[in-house]
């Protein structure tokens, strides 16, 4: 029997009307016709929140030595009620995103925020040191790092960690009112050497030693006008976790572009009328336990 797979092919549909806005972006990007808004640099061990305006281009860029990044994103007119959502954008895309690939915010929403339009990472060598599922920007459920889990690693309580990190950022740009009624399930990362390796499935972390040069950068293209907040993570290079002090965190390059005439185009938002409905079977069904 012919299998019908309808996340491929919802995939396809879905993904297909960003596409223009996706390849706009890029070529202007590569083509050098893109206008530098803003640049500045983050330190380690804070949080950091800025503004990104629709048709914008948030640019990251490792300029001392390789550093993980903890990513968030919130709707700018509802911080509280739609962000960038790791299931939808697992769902129609993956765990490992790629150029032209979307963080797409949470339901009933379920539109793309951003388009990730370049990555200048060499993956060929990630998949030479670390095998054929090495990569480097990804997601994991609920994905950043706690408290509690650096007092379990290193013995120490309140070691600065990306959950508060990235609480911080987002108190720092939207309000302390908006950072309260938030939860933190939903980072997306950067420039960490990570394989979906494991049997069960699970992730494997590796050493980001000589896998990153200076100048490395990831662009993505913003659909909404959005708050930003980002946390240096505290692992850092990923090189020797043995222990707090062998920890080395590097600063981050942030520009912020638009296209030399304006505004980029963006991915048009999905009109949904969802209703609630489903198809009750009954032991005469084609999949009833017989």
């Amino acid at each position: 029997m012919a299998k019908y797979d309808l996340v491929a092919e919802m995939k396809k549909a879905f993904n297909k009307r960003s596409e223009a806005a996706y390849t706009k972006a890029r070529e202007a990007s590569i083509n050098g016709k893109l206008s530098l808004v803003k640049e500045f640099m983050m330190e380690p061990n804070i949080g950091h929140g800025f503004e990104l305006a629709k048709g914008q281009v948030v640019h990251y860029e490792l300029v001392d030595g390789p550093q993980i990044l903890d990513t968030v994103y919130l709707v700018k007119t509802r911080p509280t009620d739609e962000w960038a959502d790791i299931y939808p954008t697992s769902q129609y895309g993956a765990l490992i995103f790629k150029e032209g690939m979307h963080f797409y915010s949470n339901h009933p929403y379920m539109r793309p925020l951003l388009t990730l339009i370049r990555d200048t990472v060499d993956t060929a060598k990630l998949k030479e040191a670390y095998g054929e599922l090495a990569d480097h920007n990804f997601v994991y459920p609920s994905g950043r790092c706690q408290v509690a889990m650096h007092e379990q690693a290193y013995g120490e309580p309140n070691l600065y960690n990306c959950d508060w990190g990235l609480l911080q950022g987002i108190a720092s740009v939207a309000g302390e009112e908006v950072a309260s009624q938030t939860k933190i399930p939903n980072a997306f990362m950067h420039f960490q050497p990570v394989a979906y390796d494991k049997r069960p499935t699970n992730y494997s972390l590796f050493s980001a030693k000589d896998m990153f040069k200076r100048g490395d950068f990831v662009e993505l293209l913003a659909h909404d006008d959005l708050y930003v907040s980002v946390s240096l993570c505290p692992l850092g290079d990923q090189h020797d976790m043995s222990s707090r002090e062998t920890l080395t965190t590097f600063p981050v390059k942030v520009k912020i572009f638009e296209g030399a005439d304006g505004p980029l185009e963006t991915a048009p938002a999905p009109e949904f009328k969802s209703t609630p409905h489903s198809r009750i079977g009954d032991k005469n069904s084609e999949t009833a336990f017989k």
